[in-house]
């Protein structure tokens, strides 16, 4: 007898739940079981998930069984688009305040020059006029007014203003000539007014922050990856690592310290010639789904256009005359094409000869046309079909570049974060019928593209004050409402279903990084990721779903947060 108990005990062991979770509104996002009662866990993996009968049935001597009281039950949360070492790092020495005003901008900074040692540059990122009351930015005058001594200067990446000391340091003066992939704004006069667009090459010349450590960067990634938790997100795609970036990821693997599941994009420049696209490639010592379950090297990618939000972003056709809140006027200029569509086509053609994963970074149509040129080059070559490559952003796609996509079987990653936020200081820009493309979920969805939602998170800890903001229950909010920040509504035509919402952050997430068989969803057999919340998303009043809160968070069946 003693013996058969031996021999069955793996057996029974192996049907036994560590965990489970039950009287509950579990969401599964499982076309089999939409909504379930109950969910086991063993080890890692959900092992069970229906009624509560029939999961209590794999309970033993030692499972823990977790009463929800009611409270309803999402899968993990996937944010398909975040730079979480760029976001802890800007508040490594401090919390960056929301500055929503050129007064505001000028206050911190005086703050930063009364504390700053001679020499300090003082540098505040993520200045968007878009975002700002006087709905432009500030001038190199004004910032002179907050730091007479020192070198300062805002920034967001594609646009930057300078203050005289600043433009001094870089040799910048009335009688220098426009850089190339660039535009020095000048005023009336022919003097420069501090703001710069694009002209990467000019800027680096000054450095803005300290290079960080190896330690600055494990320190980063763990404190980022709680926040993260403590919102209900237990998987993202980092969209632009460096190679102390990877490794920093890969220590924490190391170490068993990873919180949230990353799927991680290489960055690459892809300037230069094709062959030098080419070779930067080539050099790259792994290859999209390197890794595990909890960090995994995904897409290549490279920045192909500026910025919606700074008038930088590549169009179609000319901004037009609305361009006061950029700082300059130009009506035919149509934004910065960073990259060639050669390059494209060559990093393109690299990367499914190697096995990468790509995407790159488009805010404006034109851009978005001309990734979609260089993939459709190769798909004729070789299909693309499964190998989902990525638009990132893919701000304004027309009727044709949706349906170019759905052939080819081209993702997007989108961030609602933007039309929330910018879309009244956009619409005067673009007009009625062009702000129409601003982001149509609805019709991408239904043309048969896979949509993945995203915040672009880049500074700050805090999820709702943060740039941009990475409250999943938020976004998703934005996408069922199309709410602006003033009110308004945009686009109501594109609002999604809280079930197409919720796809989003969950499903087409895992799908962007190849993994929806085996997370996105609360089924056996799939990773133990889910998070438990504070409303019923299904049915609680609409505006109720900007103010969920995540109240436990588990990742591989084990509580990774608890309010």
């Amino acid at each position: 007898m003693m013996l058969l108990f031996f021999l069955l005990a793996p057996i029974l062991s192996a049907q036994t739940a560590d965990t489970i979770y039950y009287n509950a509104k579990i969401v599964t996002m499982w076309d089999q079981h939409p909504v379930v009662e109950a969910v086991a866990i063993r080890g890692d993996r959900f092992l069970a998930a229906g009624s509560k009968d029939s999961v209590m049935k794999t309970a033993g001597p030692s499972t823990r069984k977790i009463d929800l009281r009611g409270k309803t039950v999402l899968p993990g949360l996937i944010d398909s688009h975040v730079h979480p070492i760029m976001a802890a790092l800007s508040e490594k020495d401090g919390p960056i305040p929301v500055m929503n005003s050129i007064a505001e901008i000028q206050a911190h900074m005086r703050k930063m020059a009364a504390q700053a040692a001679p020499g300090d540059v003082l540098f505040i990122p993520k200045v968007y006029s878009t975002r700002l009351k006087d709905r432009r930015y500030p001038t190199r005058h004004e910032l002179d007014a907050a730091a007479p001594n020192h070198i300062a200067l805002t920034d967001n990446g594609y646009a930057s203003v300078l203050n005289s000391k600043a433009l001094a340091r870089i040799g910048i003066t009335r009688d220098t000539p426009q850089p190339p992939n660039g535009k020095i704004i000048k005023d009336a006069a022919g003097e420069p007014t501090g703001l710069i667009l694009g002209a990467p090459q000019l800027l680096s010349q000054i450095r803005r922050t300290k290079q960080p450590t190896a330690a600055d960067l494990l320190w980063a990634l763990e404190s980022m990856h709680r926040k993260y938790n403590e919102v209900g997100l237990t998987s993202v795609i980092d969209r632009g690592e460096s190679p102390e970036g990877f490794r920093a990821y890969e220590t924490l693997r190391g170490r068993n310290k990873l919180t949230v599941r990353s799927y991680v994009t290489y960055l690459i420049s892809a300037h230069g010639t094709p062959a030098d696209v080419r070779h930067e490639i080539e050099r790259i010592p792994f290859v999209t789904g390197f890794g595990d379950e909890w960090f995994r090297v995904g897409s290549l990618k490279t920045v192909a256009d500026g910025g919606i939000l700074i008038g930088t972003a590549y169009l179609r056709e000319p901004y037009g005359e609305h361009t006061d809140i950029y700082g300059y006027k130009d009506p035919d200029y149509r934004g910065v094409l960073a990259v060639p569509k050669e390059n494209l086509v060559e990093m393109a053609r690299t990367s499914v000869r190697l096995g990468w994963q790509m995407t790159a970074h488009t805010t404006g149509g034109g851009a978005i046309d001309t990734l979609l040129d260089a993939y459709e080059t190769v798909n004729r070559e070789t299909p693309l079909s499964g190998r989902r490559f990525t638009v990132t952003h893919g701000n304004f796609p027309s009727g044709e570049s949706i349906a170019r996509a759905a052939r080819m079987g081209i993702a997007f990653d989108c961030q609602p974060q933007w039309y929330y936020f910018d879309g009244p200081a956009l619409a005067p820009v673009f007009g009625p019928e062009r702000i129409k493309q601003f982001q149509p979920l609805r019709t991408m969805l239904a043309k048969g593209v896979v949509v993945a939602g995203g915040s672009d998170h880049m500074i700050r800890f805090d999820s709702r004050a943060s740039i941009n903001a990475y409250n999943p229950y938020w976004a998703m909010w934005m996408t069922i409402t199309r709410k602006t920040a003033d009110g308004s509504t945009l686009n109501p035509g594109e609002a999604l279903t809280r079930e197409q919402a919720l796809r989003l952050w969950t499903l087409n997430g895992a799908y962007l990084s190849f993994e929806e068989k085996t997370k996105g969803s609360i089924e056996p057999g799939k990773l133990a990721d889910m998070v438990v919340i504070s409303e019923d998303y299904l049915t609680c009043p609409v505006d109720h779903i900007k103010d969920i809160e995540a109240l436990l968070t588990v990742v591989g069946g084990k509580v990774v947060y608890s309010r």
